[in-house]
C-alpha cells in the first residue's frame, strides 16, 4: 500500500476571509486597469490622428509636401505623451483612492 501525505493544515475562518479579500481586491484593480486602458484609447487616437491628418491634409492644400506631416507627428508625439501621463496620474490616483476605501 501506498503512502500518502496527510493535508497540512485545514484554512481558518479568518485565513479564508482574507484569501478572498485577496481575490477581490485583485478583481478591483483589474477593472480599474482596464478602465483605464479603455479611457486612454480613443484620447491616444485622437491625439495620433488628429495631428497627423490634419498635417496631411495641409500639406496637400498648400503643396508643402512633408512639411505639415512632420510637425503633425511630433505633435502627435507630444499628444501621445501627455495622454499616458495623465491617464497613468488618474490610475494611480484610483487605486490610492480604492486602497483607503479598502482599510
Amino acid at each position: 500500500m501506498k503512502k500518502t501525505k496527510a493535508p497540512n493544515k485545514t484554512l481558518s475562518p479568518k485565513a479564508t476571509a482574507q484569501t478572498e479579500n485577496t481575490k477581490a481586491n485583485k478583481s478591483e484593480a483589474r477593472s480599474l486597469f482596464f478602465g483605464a486602458a479603455i479611457d486612454m484609447t480613443w484620447q491616444m487616437a485622437i491625439a495620433v490622428l488628429v495631428p497627423i491628418i490634419g498635417g496631411f491634409e495641409l500639406d496637400k492644400a498648400l503643396h508643402t509636401s512633408p512639411l505639415f506631416i512632420i510637425i503633425g507627428f511630433v505633435l502627435a508625439m507630444i499628444g501621445t505623451f501627455l495622454v499616458i501621463k495623465r491617464a497613468l496620474g488618474a490610475y494611480n490616483d484610483r487605486t490610492i483612492q480604492a486602497s483607503r476605501d479598502g482599510k
